[in-house]
């Protein structure tokens, strides 16, 4: 017993050390799929990073949203919404929809093997999480030690903002995008930096702990884009994501002017 007291102890230790060394910098790597056993090199770095010609992912795709049974609300939201469609959805439903979307297998044969063991041996204190997204999504701060943004459908562009710029950031950023912020806003506007990319399927996007990210299409013409979100978290990460979202189910969440809010 004392052993395994030791051993958590020591996890959660390993994981809070992970979790404050995380860089906060404009720095974008990229790999490609054929060089992914540099994967844990990258991973190790701790900056933002891309991994290029991806094989498909075979699920959470409009076809697959309109062709099942559980996903009738949110199909006849995806036929009535623009490519520019903003998802008025709560994390947890995403959450929710994500453990419906059967992406397990393909996690499990094409990421498992190249992520550290930590996630597949110790999965109970080093859990891995699927969000599934359609249409947009304002900012909001990760808080996995990792997390994988990527497309299966559609052309994005995803925002980044380093946890450096939270001196200059307006109250009530959340959901918003940075674009849209002004000087009635804040003083600070100005010096708001912030790093845009263009994310097709295909290409994934690798984000550490900390940063604010955001993701919409570039033309309200564009297709809708179906997005996936893979938190990697620690002990000390997976505390501070459930800090966040009872913080965040404690404040009123505004609802959409154009869209009816799936509940």
């Amino acid at each position: 017993m004392l052993t395994w007291i030791l051993v958590i102890v020591i996890l959660f230790f390993l994981g809070a050390v992970f979790y404050k060394q995380t860089i906060q910098e404009y720095k974008l790597n990229q790999i490609e799929w054929s060089q992914s056993d540099r994967l844990g090199e990258m991973l190790e770095e701790g900056t933002p990073f891309i991994v290029r010609s991806v094989p498909a992912c075979p699920v959470w795709r409009r076809a697959d949203v309109e062709a099942r049974p559980d996903y009738k609300e949110l199909a006849d939201w995806v036929r009535a919404v623009r490519g520019d469609g903003i998802m008025p959805w709560r994390p947890a439903l995403a959450a929710a929809y994500g453990r419906r979307a059967n992406m397990e297998p393909w996690l499990d044969e094409m990421w498992a093997p190249l992520m550290p063991r930590m996630w597949s041996l110790a999965a109970p204190i080093f859990p891995r999480e699927v969000k599934v997204w359609a249409g947009g999504r304002g900012l909001y701060e990760q808080k996995a030690a990792w997390t994988m943004i990527f497309p299966t459908e559609g052309e994005v562009i995803v925002t980044m903002m380093s946890k450096k710029e939270d001196k200059y950031m307006p109250a009530g950023w959340q959901g918003r995008f940075a674009d849209s912020f002004t000087t009635a806003d804040s003083p600070y506007v100005s010096q708001l930096k912030y790093l845009d990319i263009k994310l097709r399927p295909g290409t994934v996007l690798f984000v550490p702990a900390h940063w604010k990210v955001s993701f919409s299409v570039a033309d309200a013409d564009a297709t809708l884009p179906f997005m996936v979100i893979v938190d990697y978290h620690t002990p000390i990460s997976k505390l501070a994501s459930l800090a966040a979202a009872s913080s965040a189910s404690a404040s009123p969440t505004p609802k959409p002017a154009a869209d009816k809010q799936l509940e």
